[in-house]
């Protein structure tokens, strides 16, 4: 399995389909790009020609939605073939998928959450192991969101993150939305949930939400009213440049917009980490 150090590469963006013609013609201020990576499993050779080019000049990342590895059932090792082939083309600098019990294509697209506890460690650890050594790559795992419970989890989801990762030599994928819901669900403080994280396996974070700000407002003040930007600049603090991916959940926005909001974002954040 590679083993190598993964990349700080700045900020990105999801790479949609649509946008594949504008990136491949105006070669814009992007750092890295992330796929879905089931939009392109046993895509033909023409479909993947423009991903290609774009990746001769862009650093990408494979981030998948159904590889639920907390489900009771085995593992899909068609799927994962079809993974691998894909990692074999794209050769992306990293892979990640969500820490949780069913893929976005069961259930409506939910995610849903794995109970904390011993129990579901001792299910899951083994089989990150048998997915990394078999596609060949550390996996960055993110986190899901919680809803409110009448009982605390047997272990807190912070905690239960660092256990997975560190047993099963993984890494982390930080979802700061998914953070600040799990926290106004759960009623834990996100400040805390940070700093429990192991900072070394901390390599990826969504940014999503305050990402509508940045296209609102210029000021300090507008940042620093918004959750989710407040999140992130302390997880920015806590661990430092992480690779961050700014994405619209809500809706497909132009891409010139995006890029825009980016480069923001990207402006305001790298003046956190300087004064760190």
């Amino acid at each position: 399995m590679q083993r190598e150090s993964v990349p700080y590469l700045g900020f990105g963006l999801r790479l949609r389909k649509e946008y594949l013609q504008q990136v491949l013609e105006q070669k814009p201020d992007v750092d890295w790009f992330e796929i879905i990576s089931e939009n392109y499993l046993g895509a033909p050779d023409e479909a993947l020609a423009p991903l290609l080019q774009i990746r001769d000049t862009y650093p990408v990342v494979m981030h998948g939605i159904s590889l639920a590895i907390g489900s009771p059932w085995p593992l899909d090792m068609d799927y994962l073939t079809r993974m691998r082939r894909l990692i074999d083309r794209l050769q992306p600098a990293w892979i990640s998928d969500h820490l949780c019990w069913s893929g976005a294509d069961d259930m409506q697209g939910r995610m849903l959450p794995l109970p904390y506890s011993e129990e579901a460690l001792d299910h899951i650890v083994p089989r990150i192991e048998q997915v990394q050594e078999f596609l060949g790559r550390q996996l960055l795992l993110e986190n899901v969101p919680m809803d409110a419970n009448e009982t605390e989890p047997e272990i807190p989801e912070a905690e239960f993150l660092r256990l997975v990762a560190e047993r099963s030599d993984s890494l982390i994928l930080l979802d700061a939305a998914n953070l600040h819901a799990s926290s106004v669900n759960q009623g834990f403080d996100p400040l805390k949930y940070l700093w429990k994280l192991p900072a070394e396996r901390v390599r990826q974070i969504h940014l999503s939400g305050a990402i509508v700000l940045c296209g609102s407002s210029e000021s300090s003040d507008g940042y620093a009213e918004d959750p989710l930007w407040s999140l992130y600049s302390s997880a920015l603090q806590r661990f430092g440049p992480v690779s961050t991916m700014i994405e619209r959940m809500d809706t497909l926005a132009p891409f010139e917009e995006m890029v825009s909001e980016l480069r923001k974002a990207r402006c305001r954040a790298e003046g956190l980490i300087a004064s760190r």
